[in-house]
């Protein structure tokens, strides 16, 4: 058998990437790593011995000097337990530190490689695959369902941060929307959360349109697709990934995407242990029929591209 690339599964956030990475690490082989570009919520400096400032940086051959070590680090599976010591802040870090060395040893005799959970690595994507042999898996989701889920959670967008803030990310991709990013920009305080997620998943599907142009290797799912058959989808994502699809895979499938478990997550609740198939649509119960006529307005340019008129 083939052995093993490292693999990166991406999207935007609330895009369903969790739940599909979850659902290909139970494959023989594969490691989980929960978004090592994440600024708030990282692998820690023992696994990936980066600092990554903001959410999706852009790490490109210009900056890559300051990326390449760490990411090349935490791709080969090598734990820096001295600085995961040196990093520990209580006797339980100390533990916690020496099981994780303990854990990445076992990794390596066994030959097992990473899978990346990580939208926030996006943006860095072609950079991941243009320098390392690593398959890239692309999530996709409609609109309404992205802005219902970012508004429940109450998450803002701030594009001066990332998409703004990062000129080169602007010049090779965002440049054609950036009046729509400075204007959002000016009035963001006046702006709700259905105007800022909308744009948001303009900006990064604009991103994943370009990449589908670029990149026929990388494999794009859309979430939808993927919900209404999750045992089918998942057979099929294992065999284009050369993956064995386990009865133990088959069985984590059935317990987080069956119908036994709730159509959709309420409050603030994250969850990926959901009724795939009921939850395709519980965006329709959740924004207004003028709600959904915004995020329509304001994405439809980049969302033709995913979704036509019977998706609405």
């Amino acid at each position: 058998m083939k052995a093993l690339q490292p693999i990166l599964v991406t999207g935007a956030p609330r895009s369903g990437t969790t739940w599909a990475g979850r659902m290909l690490a139970e494959a023989p082989g594969l490691y989980y790593l929960y978004e090592p570009f994440n600024p708030d919520a990282g692998v820690g400096r023992a696994i990936c011995d980066c600092r990554f400032e903001r959410y999706f940086t852009y790490i490109h051959p210009g900056n890559e000097a300051r990326y390449l070590p760490g990411v090349a680090q935490m791709l080969a599976g090598r734990y820096k337990l001295s600085r995961a010591l040196l990093d520990a802040r209580s006797p339980a870090g100390v533990r916690r530190a020496w099981r994780q060395a303990r854990r990445f040893s076992a990794y390596r005799r066994e030959g097992a490689v990473p899978l990346l959970k990580d939208p926030i690595a996006l943006a860095s994507a072609p950079w991941l695959a243009l320098r390392f042999p690593i398959r890239v898996v692309v999530l996709i989701r409609h609109p309404a369902a992205f802005v219902s889920s970012m508004r429940r959670l109450g998450w803002p967008f701030d594009p001066t941060r990332w998409a703004l803030g990062q000129p080169q990310l602007m010049a090779d991709y965002l440049e054609p929307l950036r009046p729509e990013l400075e204007a959002l920009a000016r009035r963001r305080n006046e702006a709700d959360l259905i105007e800022q997620a909308a744009l948001l998943w303009k900006t990064l599907h604009h991103l994943i349109g370009i990449y589908r142009d670029r990149h026929p290797e990388w494999i794009f799912v859309r979430h939808e697709d993927l919900s209404v058959d999750p045992m089918t989808g998942f057979q099929e994502l294992f065999a284009r990934l050369g993956l064995q699809f386990t009865e133990q895979a088959r069985s984590v499938v059935q317990r987080f995407s069956g119908e036994g478990n709730p159509a959709f997550a309420e409050g603030r609740e994250r969850t990926i242990r959901l009724d795939s198939r009921a939850n395709v649509k519980s965006w329709k119960h959740k924004l207004t029929p003028g709600e959904v006529a915004r995020v329509r307005e304001v994405t439809a340019t980049v969302a033709e591209a995913f979704y036509d008129d019977a998706d609405w």
